[in-house]
């Protein structure tokens, strides 16, 4: 048993798709790479913080393993720190690796990192303009554009964000987001006006997303989150990455994004 796919890709999400060690850091390399989907390719690993295995004939023991832990507990998001191959490798060599990485280490090396991501995505919202968000909706050239609903009825916003069960993380990033809501606002009604389709495309690029997540299971945070991933699109810079962000937020609000 291994990591599940949707925690691997909210593992790189909250990584900022970069690897969590704070030399590799220092590199900027992005662990990610583009496909014809839209949804970035993950090239980095999710890493267990205590080890994966406990030692058989045809494994070896993994570094920090705790026989303690379900496999369901060595598998989930809390104990995954997100790495490229090498920094994976150097963690779990024995002994060198179990010696030099404790599990209260890659823990705050993990916390650390994740924090720093957040903030450095909020940061770049007050950098957002016109040019930014040009480059975050560039892939909706290729979109057809949603069948308008003229009699939808909206949910408000406090509504939608208890009906989508979103946690804090999530509350606090949408309110960021909201700030630059007239940003994006004027952004679109400028491109509609040599575009008119391009408000509907945008729609429709995230409501397939939306839907074949909804089909898949995926609700509250974890949906919303992987949402936030698609919306950076395997983005390197973080201007961009934000842009994207505050493309679904307004979505959030002013249409049916979430709605159902």
């Amino acid at each position: 048993m291994s990591a599940v796919p949707k925690t691997k890709i909210l593992l790189a999400y909250r990584s900022g798709d970069i690897c969590a060690l704070p030399e590799c850091v220092r590199k900027g390399r992005r662990l990610s790479v583009d496909s014809a989907s839209g949804d970035p390719i993950n090239v980095g690993q999710a890493a267990h913080i205590a080890g994966e295995h406990g030692g058989t004939d045809k494994k070896q023991r993994s570094a920090r393993y705790n026989p303690d832990m379900s496999d369901e507990e060595r598998n989930s998001y809390h104990n995954l720190v997100y790495l490229c191959g090498a920094c994976h490798k150097r963690i779990d060599t024995l002994p060198e690796g179990e010696m030099d990485f404790s599990v209260e280490l890659l823990k705050s090396i993990k916390t650390d990192h994740e924090e720093k991501v957040r903030q450095a995505m909020v940061d770049a919202f007050a950098e957002i303009g016109f040019s930014e968000l040009q480059e975050a909706t560039q892939w909706v050239a290729v979109i057809q554009p949603s069948t308008v609903t003229d009699d939808y009825s909206l949910l408000k916003l406090d509504d939608k964000i208890k009906k989508n069960d979103l946690d804090a993380e999530s509350r606090a990033v949408i309110a960021m987001g909201l700030g630059v809501a007239p940003e994006v606002s004027r952004y679109i009604e400028s491109v509609a006006q040599i575009d008119p389709e391009f408000p509907e495309r945008l729609k429709a690029g995230f409501l397939e997303k939306y839907w074949r997540l909804k089909k898949e299971g995926i609700k509250g945070a974890d949906l919303f989150e992987l949402m936030c991933r698609f919306a950076q699109q395997g983005f390197s810079r973080q201007g961009q990455r934000s842009a994207g962000l505050a493309v679904l937020i307004y979505l959030f609000e002013s249409c049916e994004v979430f709605e159902k």
